[in-house]
C-alpha cells in the first residue's frame, strides 16, 4: 500500500492529490505522515464521490486494484477533463495478472477503448520475476501480481502525444 505514491514523490512533484476510499489505509496514511506533506493533498472517499473535489492534472495513476472493469472505463470518460493537455494516464494493470493469455486481451481492449476516446497507449514491459522475495508475500491471500513480466500502460492524448 502506497507503492506508487513513495515513487511518486521520489520525483518531487509540486503537487500529488491522492484519493483513498480504504479507512485502514487512510489512517495509516495519516499516521505515515502523509498528511503532513507540504505538496500532498489526501482526499478521502470513493474517487466516483469525490470527482467534484478534483481539479487536472500532469499525471495520473489510477489504483484499480479492487475496483471493477467497469468502474475503470467509467473512470476514463471522465479523462478529458481530468488530464491535463500533454498528460500522461497509467493505471495498475492487472487485469487477469494470473493469465498471460487473457492479460495481452485485456492490454488491446483496454488500448482500443481509449484509442476511441482519442487516447494512445503503450506497454513498457517490466521484468518483474523475482523482484521480491516470497516472505513479502507471506500471509497475502491474493498476490497483486503472478506473471514474468508487469506491462506499465502509459497513455496520452492522441493529439499531443509524446510517448515514443
Amino acid at each position: 500500500m502506497g507503492l506508487v505514491d513513495e515513487a511518486i514523490q521520489r520525483y518531487g512533484p509540486e503537487e500529488h492529490t491522492i484519493v483513498e476510499a480504504h479507512p485502514e489505509v487512510y489512517e495509516r496514511m495519516l499516521k505515515l505522515g502523509w498528511g503532513d506533506k507540504k505538496n500532498v493533498r489526501i482526499v478521502f472517499g470513493r474517487w466516483q464521490d469525490v470527482m467534484p473535489q478534483l481539479g487536472s492534472y500532469d499525471g495520473i495513476f489510477f489504483d484499480t486494484y479492487g475496483e471493477y472493469y467497469e468502474d475503470m472505463r467509467e473512470f476514463h470518460q471522465h479523462l478529458p477533463k481530468l488530464l491535463k493537455p500533454g498528460g500522461i494516464y497509467s493505471y495498475f494493470n492487472g487485469l487477469c495478472g494470473d493469465n498471460a493469455f487473457f492479460h495481452a486481451v485485456y492490454c488491446q481492449l483496454v488500448a482500443l477503448e481509449l484509442a476511441n476516446l482519442g487516447y494512445s497507449t503503450q506497454f513498457i514491459p517490466l521484468p518483474v520475476k523475482d523482484c521480491l522475495a516470497e516472505e513479502v508475500w507471506k500471509g497475502v491471500k491474493r498476490k497483486y501480481w503472478q506473471l514474468d513480466t508487469y506491462y506499465l500502460p502509459a497513455c496520452q492524448s492522441e493529439s499531443e502525444s509524446t510517448i515514443k
